[in-house]
């Protein structure tokens, strides 16, 4: 009887087992028809492009049989025409998918650092008096090894007078990722605040403060810094490039080294938080995750300014350099439509009266034509310059002797220092490049006469330091210290001179102002950028 009941119990564990068994199976089976449907495209929202394969065989079908019953070559011609149809459908949904996951950031966390050197209130130094940090949330202040915790809204204070800080290293920054508001200086009359974490160092000359972040979040803050972000997305995009290209070459050069850093966060490197990042800042530097243009397999140093005159100019003659820069070339801005219409295909602008008129009759339509700084004149008085003028020659020598030279009595020029100019009684552009930007003016005085080279040195010296510029479109504006650009042609009037030109900034590489238009024409960031920047290729830099 027991031998009975075991036996019996034997069984039923066996068929239990059995059960579990097939139970096992038939969950794989369910788990391998539901991976193979997934894979055919019945999930993930890839159904339509497989019910397009299937039409595209069943079309082939169809034409094969319509083929036979006709003509055998007939056959062959529409089944290859097919094929070829199923491939471009194909290639084209690649590409698709390429084109979505080149927008997808990964993590800008993760990129690398940058070190941004803070200045003052006004770009004007990087050393300070004090630093006061504080945070809207719990932070810390680490000496050497040694961390003090703050509370949120409590602030943490540091004198340059206090020789104690010399020789140590002071990190500051947040325990939850929350930002560092700094309240000793000030952006767009607000304290701004920081990602990442600030460094303080003691110097003679006062505190230096750095700003340590990952590169993609300093783009953050760097890009409605410089152009607005009320600007289309591939404008943005456009920006997000050359800023992350621009930054990459600043790392590299060391040019910041002894203080600790890699760039500045003014316009000497790239203005950085100077606006606040937004949304649509965010938008375009994710979108564009580690992009920059190479030429030859290096970045390059993508260079841009406000606006163009109509022509963008050649990097070596805006620069100086002793040999051409291949992707900056001097480019007409004419729009398409506009060169349809009709049919010029640019103008040689070094000859002073071609370049007169293209400056006062717009023959064509630009990229920047309707943009305030497209057109504008000012006119300084000869006893205001004449007041300013010494002081500006001087500085610009000192920068580069090589650039400011005085004419001898045997009328030769020559590099020297000290500058009297005495009454100004004449100014003449001496050399203008193709491009229409002047690269050397005479400047004659009734004691001294000198050279000035160099689109930097014009602009500065000739700068409308407290006259008032009037804009062909927009209103008027009132003390700057360059000349908006060196396109310009000068005239001799009562009591001084009156300066006439077109365009803002240095005006080589990428006209924000033009790109802003194009993309509201419909081209994407890619066009944008090689219609500015010659033979580059946009592509990422991983591990910068």
């Amino acid at each position: 009887m027991e031998k009975m009941k075991k036996n019996n119990k034997g069984k039923l564990n066996n068929k239990k087992q059995v059960l579990i068994i097939i139970a096992v199976i038939s969950i794989m089976i369910f788990i391998c028809i539901v991976l193979q449907a997934y894979i055919e495209g019945y999930f993930g929202g890839k159904k339509k492009s497989v019910k397009t394969q299937t039409q595209n065989t069943i079309n082939r079908e169809k034409d094969g049989s319509k083929a036979d019953s006709n003509d055998n070559k007939s056959s062959k011609t529409k089944n290859t025409k097919n094929v070829k149809k199923n491939n471009t459908a194909k290639n084209k949904r690649k590409k698709h998918k390429k084109r979505r996951v080149e927008h997808i950031a990964a993590h800008p966390e993760s990129s690398k650092s940058i070190r941004v050197l803070i200045t003052n209130s006004n770009f004007s130094d990087m050393f300070h008096k004090k630093i006061k940090l504080t945070s809207s949330s719990s932070f810390y202040v680490k000496v050497n090894n040694k961390t003090k915790s703050y509370a949120a809204g409590k602030k943490a204070v540091f004198n340059a007078s206090d020789k104690k800080l010399k020789g140590k290293k002071i990190v500051v920054g947040s325990y939850n990722g929350a930002k560092i508001k700094v309240l000793n200086i000030k952006r767009q009359n607000i304290h701004p605040e920081y990602r990442g974490t600030m460094t303080i160092k003691y110097k003679s000359k006062g505190l230096l403060l750095t700003n340590t972040l990952p590169i993609e979040q300093y783009l953050y803050a760097v890009l409605p810094s410089e152009m607005s972000t009320s600007n289309s997305m591939e404008a943005l995009k456009t920006q997000a490039v050359c800023a992350r290209s621009y930054a990459y070459n600043q790392m590299k050069s060391g040019k910041y080294a002894e203080y600790g850093a890699d760039v500045d966060d003014s316009v000497a490197c790239q203005v950085y938080n100077n606006i606040p990042e937004d949304k649509r800042s965010r938008k375009a530097v994710d979108g564009t995750f580690e992009r920059v243009m190479k030429k030859s397999g290096k970045v390059v140093t993508a260079y841009y300014f406000s606006t163009s005159w109509g022509y963008t100019a050649d990097g070596q003659d805006v620069w100086n350099t002793p040999s051409k820069i291949s992707y900056l070339d001097s480019r007409f801005q004419i729009t398409a439509r506009s060169r349809r219409k009709t049919g010029i295909k640019g103008y040689n602008l070094s000859n002073e009266q071609i370049f007169r008129n293209f400056i006062n009759n717009e023959s064509c339509t630009t990229y920047d034509s309707k943009e305030e700084w497209y057109r504008w004149s000012v006119k300084i008085k000869e006893k205001s310059l004449r007041s300013r003028i010494d002081s500006a020659l001087s500085s610009c020598y000192v920068s580069n002797n090589a650039n400011v030279l005085t004419k001898l009595k045997n009328g030769k020029y020559k590099s020297r220092s000290g500058f009297v100019t005495g009454k100004i009684k004449s100014i003449e552009i001496t050399k203008r490049e193709k491009s229409g930007m002047a690269s050397e003016i005479i400047i004659r005085g009734n004691k001294n006469t000198y050279k000035v080279c160099n689109q930097y040195n014009i602009r500065k010296v000739l700068a409308p330091v407290s006259e008032t510029i009037k804009r062909r479109y927009g209103t008027d504006m009132a003390g700057y210290f360059m000349l908006p650009s060196a396109a310009f042609y000068i005239d001799a009037v009562s009591g001084g001179f009156k300066i006439t030109g077109g365009g803002f900034g240095h005006g080589t590489g990428m006209s924000q102002s033009g790109a802003g238009n194009m993309a509201k024409q419909g081209f994407n960031y890619r066009q944008i950028l090689n219609h500015y920047f010659s033979g580059v290729k946009v592509t990422a830099l991983k591990g910068y």
